[in-house]
């Protein structure tokens, strides 16, 4: 019994000594990923606040893969990728070029360290990640003047291989990609409730929707779409309407087509901004806004009459909008668990 129980103890040891040695070397490959978790839509929204100039940094992190420390100076090349945005439109909307996701224009950002050259012949950027370290951050400068939010813009990023052998792309579905869906905000943007504002044609009775979203313009300008028009509807830039947010409570409220074929026009328009600690969560502060607001549109694109002449549907709206942010203050703008 006894020389059983050596043996056993033997035996352990060798296994112990070999799982031991194993984890000495490297267990999984090297590889280089992006760290850009994707949403239902295999999109990152990135949230970034809009500031007086209009440009902000935003730091994507890079990483190395593997069961042991990177032992290299590694410079990682990233590229703008429009084939697989190309392609993750077709499979997504199919006929419906209109909610495509559009790729950002140049003008609208830059790498903070390019690359001397492109082999994929569109921007590239270098990551530097030091020996002994796993994670850096690909710093990259958006400028939001004069973005166009109407369209749903994205910066489409991929690791390109490397010549030099000195690290290998992560392969693996969503790894290598990222696919940054910039989503600019100011202190008015996002989600407002909208089932207090009545819209009604004359003579019927109200109808209302669910929400309305404001995309930011400027640091104290939105543009929502008027009354119910949606925001998939294929002539939505005909009807967005702009919201200037001055600083005593008014709103200036104007059509953003300056040909006006809507023929919108505003009432008094007004806003309150208010804020209260969470109940129970010192942390946590709910910020609310609520935009007073009277207008009227036509809707002059969803029937024609025999000669080819538009017929206009006149639309009357009043009523309130209101968005609750509830935010951590221990948290950056943008990592707030919230829709800017």
């Amino acid at each position: 019994m006894k020389k059983y129980v050596t043996y056993a103890f033997v035996a352990m040891g060798f296994l112990l000594g070999a799982c031991n040695n194993e984890f000495n070397e490297e267990v999984y490959t090297h590889v280089v990923g992006l760290k850009a978790v994707m949403n239902s839509e295999g999109t990152t929204n990135v949230y970034m606040r809009y500031e007086p100039d209009g440009k902000t940094i935003y730091n994507l992190p890079v990483i190395i893969g593997g069961s042991t420390a990177n032992e290299e100076n590694l410079n990682i090349r990233i590229s703008v990728d429009p084939d697989t945005l190309a392609s993750m439109n077709e499979e997504r909307y199919k006929l419906r070029e209109d909610l495509y996701y559009k790729l950002l224009p140049e003008e609208f950002y830059r790498f903070v360290n390019p690359a001397e050259e492109s082999t994929s012949g569109y921007a590239t950027g270098l990551c530097h990640i030091p020996s002994g370290q796993s994670v850096g951050l690909f710093d990259i400068e958006f400028n939001f003047t004069g973005l166009d939010l109407r369209y749903k813009w994205v910066l489409p990023l991929t690791v390109e291989e490397d010549a030099g052998h000195t690290y290998l792309p992560n392969y693996r579905k969503h790894y290598r990609k990222a696919f940054l869906r910039v989503m600019p905000f100011n202190d008015y943007s996002g989600t407002y409730g909208a089932t207090t504002m009545n819209v009604s044609i004359e003579g019927t009775d109200p109808t209302t929707v669910s929400s309305r979203t404001f995309y930011v313009v400027d640091e104290t300008t939105c543009f929502f779409y008027a009354g119910v028009v949606s925001e998939d509807y294929i002539e939505r830039e005909k009807y967005k309407v702009n919201v200037k947010f001055n600083p005593d409570g008014t709103l200036t409220v104007t059509p953003a087509d300056p040909n006006n074929e809507m023929n919108f026009a505003a009432g008094e328009c007004t806003y309150t901004t208010s804020s209260q600690e969470d109940a129970t969560d010192a942390n946590i502060v709910h910020e609310y806004t609520t935009l007073n607001m009277t207008y009227s549109y036509n809707n002059f694109t969803d029937h024609i009459d025999k000669n080819g002449e538009p017929i206009l549907i006149n639309y009357s709206a009043s009523g309130n909008y209101t968005m609750e942010r509830r935010i951590n203050t221990l948290i950056p703008d943008r990592d707030q668990a919230i829709q800017w």
